[in-house]
């Protein structure tokens, strides 16, 4: 496994011997996101929500 890696939402540098680090699990979402393996590193879940542009919705406050 490389030692660095970089997240692929906001570029930071991650030393995965030393960072907790996250990947994307789904098949799916790999194969439809991600060209390589080190393309599905990010440095924290909401870089990850970023990266697949998840949205929150609220019926309860649309305007």
């Amino acid at each position: 496994m490389l030692k660095n890696k970089e997240c692929s939402y906001c570029n930071v540098h991650i030393n995965t011997e030393l960072e907790e680090y996250f990947i994307c699990q789904d098949n799916f979402i790999q194969t439809k996101y991600f060209d390589t393996e080190d393309e599905n590193t990010f440095c924290s879940q909401e870089c990850f929500c970023n990266y697949v542009q998840l949205e929150q919705i609220d019926p309860l406050n649309e305007e």
